[in-house]
């Protein structure tokens, strides 16, 4: 089979060129568009009312937009006509949003989460029956990290249709935990020194002072609960090292601490009816 340069090389030109030429646009297009998303996130941390979660969320609509002027810029390399493409791109809008209308109404749950602001990266929150914190809001999926370092993925339109309790958005939290004491103990000064050991801890904010107070009286115990101040990053910090201290201020003034007893009672049965009788059937069977 013979091949006529002649007619190869307008065959070249016609097409492998023009593909050639769409393939580079939309390679330099893709990295101005990650460097543009990165940029315009980064200006906007910069201002002094910046949000990550807003900033991050922007950058993401950026790099959207530069990448669809790409694409559009890549076809008409391409020779295709972008005009009359318009009202193909608007019909298959249309039935792709039909289609997609479980991912349109993630993107609009984004939008609403973003400017609402009920939760922001950082934030450690319970929301749609899992909690953890915070680390990103997307345009379709928010992301948050448990304690023990596991990724949950949550959809937008599941966060903004569910309860959302923020942990951390008023800034403080209150700790509450229950200690026992005996009932030899002394009240009073039990108190005292469960209020002390908590006022001198280092993550216990001084304002509103802690607070104490005997809360039930249980079968071996005397409950006295602590209710404690801190900030909302150290509530878990405090839960975790509030105890020991309270543990020696405790054995310092003498305070007893209950646990568990079991108390078996084995009563002698002088009389029985069925002893009587299996003693009888026994004399019977030796005579």
């Amino acid at each position: 089979m013979n091949f006529d340069v002649a007619e190869i090389v307008p065959l070249i030109a016609k097409y492998a060129l023009p593909v050639l030429g769409a393939l580079v646009v939309f390679w330099i297009g893709r990295k101005i568009a990650n460097k543009a998303g990165k940029a315009a996130e980064n200006a906007f941390n910069k201002s002094p009312a910046s949000d990550p979660t807003l900033s991050r969320f922007l950058g993401s609509l950026v790099k959207f937009a530069v990448l669809l002027v790409t694409i559009i810029g890549a076809l008409s390399v391409l020779g295709i006509d972008t005009t009359s493409l318009s009202a193909v791109i608007l019909g298959l809008g249309a039935a792709m949003g039909f289609i997609l209308q479980g991912s349109l109404s993630n993107v609009a749950s984004g939008v609403m989460l973003i400017f609402f602001k009920p939760l922001k990266i950082g934030d450690d929150v319970d929301v749609a029956g899992v909690s953890g914190k915070v680390t990103e809001v997307g345009m379709s999926a928010t992301r948050l990290v448990t304690t023990d370092n596991r990724e949950i993925i949550v959809s937008n339109s599941q966060v903004w249709g569910s309860s959302i309790v923020n942990k951390s958005s008023l800034g403080e939290r209150r700790l509450d935990m229950v200690f026992g004491i005996s009932y030899d103990a002394d009240i009073d000064k039990a108190i005292k020194a469960l209020t002390t050991a908590a006022a001198a801890h280092p993550l216990v904010l001084e304002t509103p002072e802690p607070w104490a107070k005997v809360v039930n009286l249980n079968e071996s115990s005397v409950d006295l609960e602590l209710r404690a101040w801190c900030k909302a990053s150290d509530y878990k910090a405090l839960k975790v090292s509030i105890s020991q201290p309270v543990k020696a201020a405790f054995d310092k003034a003498k305070i007893g601490i209950p646990y568990p007893h079991e108390i078996k009672i084995q009563k002698s049965v002088k009389k029985s009816k069925a002893r009587d009788r299996m003693a009888r059937l026994k004399k019977m069977r030796n005579a």
